[in-house]
């Protein structure tokens, strides 16, 4: 035997599921895109492994993609819509917070590669209409009976991509906007202000 660490043998199904988590962790760790050397290695499998289980990158980022939905659904919560509209923003920011930070380097890289991918650009729409549909019911009561460019324009404020911007701020810098964005957004209107 070489001087290599020595691995537990995995079924199948347990060498797919680390090489998708490998590309997760690498993802994570912001470096270049990974290739299948790097993934390979950090799976503990051999590069022609990586494709003997996804013979596209394709289909390993849809594995790495379903991953990280039970990851981002540990994050989630259902908030009361019954709840008074200052709990909800906060219980809201909360929870954008830690959905944003699981998805960030994934959603990065996706967003690179999903001009070329049709799978990527349909799991980036789904996602975002998941994320539109939970406005929806959150902010039920305020967005009822509202023009639709007023939940065109929540769903702006508290987008990936606004969380993105608002980072440089900081943790407690990019809650407090992201909360002032849903309070000037959502405060009761004077009938006819939609």
């Amino acid at each position: 035997m070489s001087g290599g660490t020595v691995r537990a043998a995995r079924d199948p199904a347990g060498n797919s599921r680390a090489i998708a988590e490998a590309l997760l962790t690498l993802l994570q760790e912001a470096g270049p895109a990974p290739t299948a050397d790097l993934i390979a290695a950090r799976a503990g499998v051999s590069r022609r492994s990586v494709f003997v289980h996804f013979p596209s990158m394709d289909e390993l980022y849809t594995a790495a993609a379903e991953i990280q939905g039970e990851r981002l659904r540990t994050a989630v919560w259902q908030i009361d819509p019954a709840l008074p509209l200052p709990e909800r923003i906060t219980q809201f920011v909360t929870q954008r917070e830690g959905v944003y930070e699981i998805m960030t380097p994934v959603r990065r890289a996706a967003l690179g590669r999903a001009p070329a991918s049709a799978v990527l650009s349909a799991m980036l729409d789904q996602a975002d209409s998941r994320l539109r549909g939970q406005v929806a019911r959150v902010f039920e009561p305020e967005l009822a009976g509202c023009e639709p460019h007023v939940i065109d324009s929540v769903d702006a404020a508290v987008s990936w991509a606004a969380w993105y911007h608002l980072r440089r701020l900081g943790p407690d810098g990019a809650r407090r906007c992201l909360a002032y964005l849903l309070e000037s957004l959502l405060a009761p209107r004077a009938p006819g202000d939609a």
